[in-house]
């Protein structure tokens, strides 16, 4: 497949084009050591395991199901307020992902790009234009509607073959968001390894060859 042929590509955000997982996973170990070593480990393995997941979904299972107190709304409302005070400036400070913005430079002409991400989408959005980063893209699209809903909502607004479009991602959420809408997938290698036989990268300073090349 050439790039001409690509109708669309879908990126995911943490990981992928910021080299942000490790800001995030810092923010659960402050929030969370105070719980003890046990609960602590639960809730790192948890959120390593499940990246592309939102935070609001991450602490009402870490409360719910880790520590036994489950939250009310407002409760979880104000934890979820306490993370992004953590996270959102050092988020924009964050380096990007070796290769990712002269990828983005050079295929948003040609190609439609997206972002899918499980990041709060008001933040994302305020995140991508303090990084000047939404020039990119068509969307920049977070929770808490989640990744398929997002994807199929795309693909049926600009009429997209799902065969000929592409998400991008470094979790496994990202890869089952792409075998559950038909697209196909390219994986930077992040904090869980991708099933065998994954197309997947360390990061993004060849994209484009293996976007040709898929």
């Amino acid at each position: 497949m050439n790039l001409s042929e690509i109708e669309a590509i879908f990126w995911d955000f943490d990981g992928v084009i910021a080299d942000s997982v490790d800001v995030k996973t810092r923010a659960f170990e402050e929030m969370f050591t105070p719980y003890g070593e046990t609960i602590l480990r639960q809730v790192i393995t948890h959120h390593e395991q499940h990246g592309g997941i939102s935070r609001v979904e991450k602490i009402d299972h870490i409360h719910r199901h880790f520590i036994g107190q489950p939250l009310s709304a407002d409760e979880l409302e104000e934890k979820c307020r306490v993370y992004s005070g953590i996270v959102k400036q050092k988020v924009v400070d964050a380096s990007l992902i070796p290769g990712a913005e002269d990828s983005l430079l050079r295929l948003h002409r040609q190609i439609p790009m997206f972002v899918i991400s499980g990041t709060p989408q008001d933040e994302l959005r305020e995140i991508c234009d303090l990084r000047n980063l939404n020039r990119y893209f068509r969307r920049v699209l977070g929770s808490p509607i989640h990744k398929v809903p997002h994807v199929e909502s795309l693909l049926q607004e600009f009429q997209l073959d799902r065969t000929r479009c592409v998400f991008v991602g470094d979790a496994l959420t990202d890869l089952q968001t792409a075998e559950k809408t038909g697209t196909l997938f390219i994986g930077i290698q992040g904090l869980v390894p991708f099933p065998a036989g994954t197309t997947s990268l360390p990061n993004c300073t060849g994209i484009i060859a293996t976007l040709q090349a898929i």
